[in-house]
């Protein structure tokens, strides 16, 4: 199978002296949910511009959908990926929320009844049907990022790539986005990219891509990415908590005296975070 995305030797500098991203591929397939994870400096967020055509890289390829981005193929690929980035506000072009909607789909030049249909079936789907009428710069951050969600829903893109955008969020906030991205996942037809340093976030994903220094430093699934301690500490990256507990109960040898396999608690210690 052909990935939607591929990477291949991808460089880029923001200031010709110290790579930012240096030499680095991956692949992500259709319909995936990826977290990219990496600790601040990573090269993540810088990724994820390069993979929209944003930023210029100095040397290497993105193929998106079969086409290789470039000055003719640009707009093009932003109509096959959409992105939320971490503060929505720079998103934001309309006076209200309904415009804001409107505005992508009027540059795609779709027809009226067309754009009032998607409207009415994506901010239903972010829970922001009462703010069609309300200016953005007035909403909260959970509620500007859903608008923001429902607008790269709107545009009907394949790919979605979420760019540090819980990061900014209190709590309630982080889950009700976390709870969207997991109802996009459900229904399928979404391929998704998450890029966080949040562990709690990656654990939900199918795949987890690890970076480090502008590289890919391994791939996996979070089960065996999560629990590698030794890989965790060398990116700067925290162990979930459920991992943490076990060692600790092990220290103490309660879980011997449970009779009970350590892995086999690491487990449903998992399976209860990823049900909560």
């Amino acid at each position: 199978m052909e990935p939607i995305i591929k990477v291949k030797d991808l460089y880029f500098s923001y200031d010709n002296k110290n790579l930012a991203i240096n030499k680095l591929s991956l692949e992500i397939y259709e319909q995936e949910w990826v977290c990219i994870l990496g600790h601040n400096g990573s090269g993540k967020s810088t990724l994820s511009k390069l993979l929209i055509g944003l930023l210029v890289p100095l040397k290497g390829e993105v193929v998106v959908n079969g086409k290789i981005l470039s000055e003719e193929t640009v707009y093009d690929i932003r109509k096959e990926v959409g992105i939320v980035f971490q503060n929505p506000d720079n998103q934001f072009v309309g006076s209200t929320v309904l415009d804001d909607l409107a505005f992508g789909m009027e540059n795609q030049q779709i027809n009226r009844e067309e754009m009032k249909k998607r409207i009415d079936k994506y901010i239903k789907k972010v829970k922001m049907e009462d703010y069609l009428s309300s200016e953005p710069h007035m909403l909260s951050g959970g509620q500007k990022q859903r608008v923001a969600i429902a607008g790269a829903l709107a545009l009907d893109s394949k790919v979605l790539i979420f760019d540090e955008s819980t990061s900014m969020l209190d709590p309630q906030g982080r889950d009700d986005i976390v709870s969207l991205i997991k109802d996009l996942k459900t229904e399928g037809d979404k391929t998704i990219v998450s890029i966080t340093h949040d562990i709690n976030e990656a654990m939900l994903a199918d795949r987890i891509i690890v970076m480090k220094n502008g590289k890919t430093i391994t791939s996996g699934l979070p089960t065996e990415i999560l629990q590698d301690e030794a890989l965790m500490r060398e990116c700067g990256l925290d162990v979930p908590m459920t991992v943490k507990l076990s060692k600790k109960l092990k220290t103490y040898e309660i879980i011997d005296k449970l009779y009970v396999r350590q892995e086999d608690l690491v487990n449903s210690l998992w399976e209860y975070n990823l049900k909560k």
